[in-house]
């Protein structure tokens, strides 16, 4: 069990020291606390389906994951919190691009706790955006934002970073169209990808020597980081 505490609700706690229902549960209280109403707009979304879908969409079919257990929507907080305290170099001004981020859990986190990272979620479903933005107005967020698009449209630009969290998104075919956008920006800045889900492992593993493991014999429900070859080169 870990107790929830509000002046220090994101505790940094080493991965494998705390259990994924401690963490889960943990999170609830998290979100309780931010104001964050996961559970209530989950319900609406399974039982009526979203009516603000992203703007520009490719009209391809999108895995949304309407109707999981709100409680394993999301990476809990411990969880992130230990991930980037092991992945963002210290004393370095960064950018963190986070496909696919709901409810963007890691933008309060870094608010917090990485006072040089700037945050950037993408999610495809309004109705999460939307309690987002809400919820990191009233925390008074200065260097996140969260916007609505389909990364499968042929119109999206991925944006420039130095970090990139991709999980197991959409479809096979959407995962592959995104880690073809990484690939074009990797050309002009090293970058690093953390990606969790056996899908995007597959894909990266198989069809993307581009990229290389950083962390090898990572378990199932934590995330493998790779970096770019240029990154790779750049660091030797």
């Amino acid at each position: 069990m870990v107790k929830f505490e509000r002046r220090d609700p994101f505790p940094h706690l080493n991965l494998g020291s705390f259990s994924k229902l401690a963490a889960l549960d943990h999170a609830e209280e998290a979100d309780r606390d931010l104001g964050l109403r996961v559970e209530m707009i989950e319900a609406t979304l399974s039982s009526k389906g979203s009516r603000a879908p992203a703007p520009v969409s490719s009209g391809d079919h999108q895995n949304l994951w309407f109707g999981l257990e709100p409680r394993d929507l999301q990476t809990p907080y411990l969880e992130i919190r230990a991930l980037l305290e092991s992945v963002l170099p210290v004393g370095r001004q960064l950018e963190v691009v986070d496909l696919g981020c709901a409810y963007a859990r890691m933008a309060f986190v870094i608010e917090r706790h990485f006072p040089l990272v700037s945050f950037q979620g993408f999610e495809y479903v309004g109705e999460r955006v939307n309690e987002a933005r809400r919820v990191l107005e009233i925390a008074g967020a200065k260097r996140s934002r969260v916007d609505h698009a389909d990364l499968t449209s042929k119109d999206f630009r991925l944006p420039r970073a130095d970090v990139y969290f991709v999980y197991d998104y959409g479809t096979p075919a959407a995962i592959e169209k995104t880690l073809h956008d990484l690939k074009r920006v990797s050309s002009g800045r090293p970058l690093m990808i953390v990606a969790r889900g056996r899908v995007v492992r597959y894909a990266i593993e198989s069809r993307h020597p581009w990229l290389s493991r950083f962390e090898p014999n990572a378990p199932e429900r934590a995330f493998t980081i790779y970096r770019s070859r240029n990154e790779v080169e750049a660091s030797v």
